[in-house]
């Protein structure tokens, strides 16, 4: 693409972006769902990895998954090792082998282990009580609701490019 139609092709898609995120917060509003801060953690994410936006797609949903998945087991690792090892040493060695998944051992594998599944990480631990009363429902947001979400976002990209290139070309004739 030329500057001029990359220029208009991120105009195009930033307004398509701002009226889908309207209709995505409607929906969510209306249906009173619950935990949308996953999807929208997901597409935040999704937009400030580097790459291919169909690779930072996968990134950003199997990072995510990986990351809940990881804070349940933490979780659940902490609430069998407090009693025998004491609240420090039962918080802590959790912590320490999950951090050590997705610190350590992401060169080895970053379409999973990486920045998002941190961030899922962190996020999900601030309101432990929620997260273990609707567990489910959690899994359930992010994944069908970011997948839905995100997908969105990148079809929307096509439909961007072409009228940009169409008003350049309109524009230059």
């Amino acid at each position: 693409m030329n500057e001029a139609v990359t220029k208009r092709f991120l105009l195009y898609f930033r307004l398509m972006l701002l009226v889908w995120i309207l209709i995505a917060n409607a929906v969510i509003h209306l249906t009173g769902m619950e935990y949308s801060w996953l999807i929208f953690l997901s597409n935040i994410m999704m937009f400030t990895l580097e790459g291919d936006v169909k690779d930072r797609l996968v990134t950003v949903e199997l990072g995510g998954l990986v990351g809940l998945v990881l804070t349940v087991a933490a979780l659940l690792s902490i609430s069998a090792l407090t009693p025998v090892l004491g609240d420090f040493f039962g918080f802590i060695l959790p912590l320490a082998v999950v951090l050590f998944i997705l610190i350590i051992l992401h060169p080895y594998a970053p379409k999973v282990l990486n920045n998002v599944g941190f961030a899922y990480l962190t996020v999900a631990c601030i309101d432990i009580p929620a997260l273990t009363a609707h567990l489910p429902q959690f899994f359930i947001t992010f994944i069908v609701g970011s997948v839905i979400f995100n997908g969105v976002c990148v079809l929307l990209m096509k439909p961007a490019k072409t009228l940009a290139v169409r008003s350049v070309e309109k524009q230059g004739a």
